[in-house]
């Protein structure tokens, strides 16, 4: 009789192996299928009912928004904009650099794409006035990964598709669980500056503060309507990445005129390599979850969890002790497809609330964007300049991982603070 050790194990063998993970778990799925004889047609229902999904639609066209706000050079404004209000505080450049990631976070729903765009300009700017190195590296790796807490949030759109829980309420409740980790790295930022002796920059005039500002309001006000849209209801999440996209075209092509219609081919070229490689992974993992349903693993693990009589809270802590383990191996996406189909039937016989666990994960899967040795968000920062080495970010984001181990307890400690928001919604 086979057990979720031995799926396990094989899946690991796989892996290992260095089959990409989509094809991974796509081949696990065929051996078993084939090992328990069961029907061949699973396969190709299994893909196209995968990504037969009006909320999978999300997924592409937030990724090519967010490449053209990157392209697009939107990251620069909204850092100029954080700058001229707060440089004058001690670390201002330090907290401009984390208002701005929180900023574009939420407008991207990538983690890499924010560190990416805020690292470009602030890394820099940071190295010229002296901050130490290391530093900035794990402020940018860190601040980056509020991408995926901030809404909108693939991850989420992701963890919504498979548990069929509203995107809307998910997306809402990442805002306050966001804006508090935000405050947190602020808070941090200054005690580092203050201790470092970075002096803060003359301040701005109040006439700058109000020019830069209105200059950028276009990219201000592009949160406020995917955000705002979809919390009263005006347009679904889906329709709020098509919104956004659409605005985002119109702002650096006619507006900022940071983009040309000549630099759309690639653009999409990019994105469409990005989309391609989540819907493999969201099939292959799809396939693997439906697989192992119909050979009873998700049955017998949940019968498992009541023999042993384990409470909700203890369950959660154990998912989450698992899934440190997994971000040192594998990326967000995967993770979360992997370990949510097993999941979902438990939360259900536990009681736990799917929108707080969605939280907790998100921000588990944050930490696993600055793990080595798969973080991505280490090789982003890594790519920033030649003079960058993988050790100096390791090292840099050493104590930030620190700080949001702390937060991810938090988390788990205070649902409210990640289910309130949604409960006001209709």
């Amino acid at each position: 009789m086979i057990t979720l050790g031995w799926v396990t194990l094989l899946l690991l063998v796989v892996l290992f192996a260095g089959l990409p993970v989509a094809f991974s778990l796509g081949s696990t799925s065929v051996l078993l299928i084939g090992l328990f004889d069961l029907p061949m047609k699973i396969i190709a229902n299994t893909m196209f009912t995968s990504l037969d999904s009006f909320v999978v639609i999300a997924i592409p066209l937030f990724i090519l928004m967010s490449r053209v706000l990157l392209d697009g050079r939107v990251g620069d404004d909204l850092f100029e904009v954080m700058n001229v209000w707060v440089r004058h505080l001690p670390g201002g450049l330090a907290i401009a650099t984390i208002l701005a990631c929180a900023f574009f976070a939420a407008i991207s729903g990538s983690g890499a794409a924010t560190a990416a765009t805020i690292g470009m300009v602030a890394y820099p700017a940071m190295l010229e006035r002296g901050y130490e190195k290391k530093f900035i590296l794990g402020l940018l790796a860190c601040g980056g990964t509020l991408g995926i807490l901030i809404p909108p949030s693939i991850p989420l759109i992701i963890f919504g598709a498979v548990t069929e829980e509203s995107i809307g309420k998910l997306f809402i409740a990442g805002i306050i669980p966001g804006l508090v980790l935000t405050a947190v790295l602020i808070v941090y930022a200054i005690y580092r500056s203050k201790r470092g002796g970075y002096m803060p920059m003359e301040a701005a005039s109040w006439p700058e503060r109000f020019r830069v500002t209105r200059r950028n309001l276009w990219g201000i006000a592009l949160p406020f309507l995917i955000l705002g849209g979809i919390y009263t209801g005006v347009f679904t999440p889906t329709e709020a990445a098509a919104v956004g996209l659409t605005y985002s075209l119109f702002i650096t092509l006619f507006i900022y005129r940071t983009l040309k219609l000549r630099d759309l081919p690639k653009l999409c070229l990019d994105a469409v390599g990005t989309s391609c490689m989540i819907a493999l992974i969201i099939t292959g993992a799809l396939l693997f979850g439906r697989v192992l349903t119909l050979v009873e693993i998700p049955q017998r693990l949940t019968a498992l969890i009541i023999e042993w009589k384990l409470s909700a809270f203890m369950f959660v802590v154990a998912m989450n002790v698992l899934m440190l383990f997994l971000g040192c191996i594998l990326e967000t996406v995967s993770i979360i497809l992997l370990t949510v189909p097993l999941v979902a039937p438990i939360l259900v016989t536990l009681n736990i609330d799917p929108i707080w666990y969605a939280i907790v994960l998100t921000v588990n899967m944050e930490m696993a964007l600055v793990t080595p040795p798969v973080g991505m968000n280490l090789y982003v920062i890594n790519g920033l300049d030649e003079d960058i080495h993988m050790s100096e970010v390791i090292q840099g984001v050493a104590p930030f991982i620190l700080i949001m181990a702390v937060f991810l307890l938090f988390t788990m400690l205070f649902p409210p603070m990640s289910t309130w928001l949604p409960s006001l919604m209709k």
